[in-house]
């Protein structure tokens, strides 16, 4: 998690609240705070909603986002030998869904 935040502190210094799920809760997020000055807001299910399902609206758009990740050939299976490779073919998904909603 440290490296993380090391590379968004020097690629998308804009960045100020970063959403999380349950499991980072406790001192990560105390330390993600003091060392790089990022809110960790952990978005947690209500347990009333044991019953029937209720999305949780946050952590929906990501779920979302992925899925239509999912649905690009090249990003359905990893077919890329190099990471960058396979930043750039996600980058690539998302130009294309967003095209297509222009």
């Amino acid at each position: 998690v440290i490296l993380l935040m090391r590379g968004l502190k020097e690629m998308l210094c804009g960045i100020k609240v970063i959403l999380a799920d349950g499991g980072y809760r406790g001192e990560i997020v105390d330390l993600v705070k003091k060392g790089f000055g990022y809110i960790i807001q952990v978005i947690l299910r209500p347990d009333k909603q044991k019953k029937n399902f209720q999305p949780i609206h946050k952590r929906w758009i990501i779920e979302r986002t992925f899925a239509w990740f999912d649905n690009d050939r090249r990003l359905c299976r990893i077919y890329e030998l190099l990471i960058e490779n396979a930043e750039e073919m996600v980058k690539v998904a998302a130009i294309k869904h967003l095209l297509n909603k222009i």
